[in-house]
């Protein structure tokens, strides 16, 4: 993909250089312009309108939690202000073996532990279902226990709702990165949000039947009349989100911000972000239409393509990552700088996950094993 260039400079002075050909430029130009295509802006979930007193309708919150002591209390910390005096918080004990339950309560959560995990159902799911089959309200918000909200959300998730009463509402939230090994999964949520086809400028002509697992929002009537997380696609899937959201018309995509709504993910180790990536990594690629598919594997062959033919795509790639990279989380720059470590770790989670579903093996996940191929539809 390269050609060489003979120049003569002075009497007897021969210089040879080598620039990328112009099938190079050409794929590496394509695949660049494709990141900015799928990540052109990333849509903040509107706030919701000034009622003049008016109360909003009441809301279900739900927290699937499995040994969450150590992310638990910031979730419930943050829902001191965001809930209404006729909301509730109900706090699914998905068998934990630490404090959950106990952090739960006292952070006025009504705590249901959830019963034996029946055949062919994934954890999560059926703790989702749990707590929705004891909500009494019309609006079910269902919150991942690593989550952190800012007031004015469960308003404005109420709302979108209350436009849309037939549709699912969810939100990407910001990913706070902290220690070392978290600065890896930069590249991965990076193409989670390019995947649902959301961020592209075409807004909301796209239309999008997937969802962001940690943040979703529901009518009960909706929920219940496509079967909820009871449905047979639903409730042994690894991810509950993408197969919940092929089961409604449509769903509507938002994204958190620096000051939103955020979350940490993978806090323990790097383990744990290989194994929670693997798991349903191959899904969701599944269930990203193709062109997405085609525009994001197009954005990450340039990466991984223009930092070998010339110094100047991988400067091109930087100054593009600069700026899409706080798009979707709180990042260190030289977690940025070392891209072509997150393209490597990414072909091998990929194959691993792939690996794994050709052959039907599992992973470990909070202490159970899933099938990273579990069918979402």
């Amino acid at each position: 993909m390269r050609r060489s260039l003979t120049e003569h400079d002075g009497p007897g002075v021969v210089q040879t250089r080598t620039v990328p050909s112009w099938s190079a430029i050409a794929l590496f130009t394509i695949g660049w312009l494709c990141g900015w295509l799928m990540l052109w802006r990333v849509r903040p979930l509107p706030a919701a309108p000034d009622r003049r007193g008016a109360a909003r309708p009441p809301v279900s919150v739900v927290v699937p939690a499995r040994d969450e002591e150590a992310s638990l209390p910031a979730l419930l910390a943050s829902l001191t202000t965001g809930l209404g005096a006729g909301d509730e918080l109900i706090v699914v004990d998905d068998h934990s073996t630490d404090a959950t339950a106990a952090l739960a309560a006292a952070g006025g959560a009504r705590v249901i532990a959830a019963p034996a995990l029946p055949a062919g159902w994934a954890g999560k799911p059926h703790a989702c279902h749990v707590g929705a089959s004891h909500a009494r309200h019309e609006v079910l918000v269902f919150l991942d226990a690593d989550v952190s909200l800012v007031p004015g959300t469960v308003d404005a998730l109420a709302h979108q709702l209350d436009l849309h009463p037939d549709e699912l509402v969810s939100v990407q939230p910001h990913h706070r990165a902290v220690r070392a090994h978290e600065q890896a999964s930069w590249l991965f949520n990076v193409l989670a949000l390019m995947g649902a086809a959301a961020s592209t400028p075409f807004g909301e002509r796209v239309r999008t039947r997937v969802a962001f697992g940690p943040v979703i929002a529901i009518r009960r009537a909706t929920y219940d009349a496509i079967g909820g997380h009871a449905h047979p696609d639903v409730r042994g899937a690894v991810l509950e989100d993408i197969a919940l959201a092929r089961r409604v018309e449509r769903s509507r995509l938002f994204a958190g911000t620096r000051h939103g709504a955020s979350f940490r993910m993978y806090p323990r180790d790097l383990r744990q972000v290989v194994e929670g990536w693997t798991k349903g990594f191959g899904i969701g690629f599944d269930a990203t239409p193709w062109w997405a598919v085609l525009a994001t594997a197009a954005w990450v062959t340039s990466l991984a393509g223009g930092v070998v033919t010339s110094p100047w795509f991988a400067l091109a790639s930087l100054v593009q990552l600069a700026v899409l990279v706080p798009r979707v989380g709180s990042f260190r720059w030289w977690a940025v700088v070392a891209y072509p470590l997150a393209v490597v770790l990414l072909v091998a989670v990929l194959a691993r996950s792939l690996w794994r579903r050709r052959r039907g093996g599992t992973v470990t996940w909070k202490g159970r094993s899933l099938q990273p191929d579990q069918a979402t539809e």
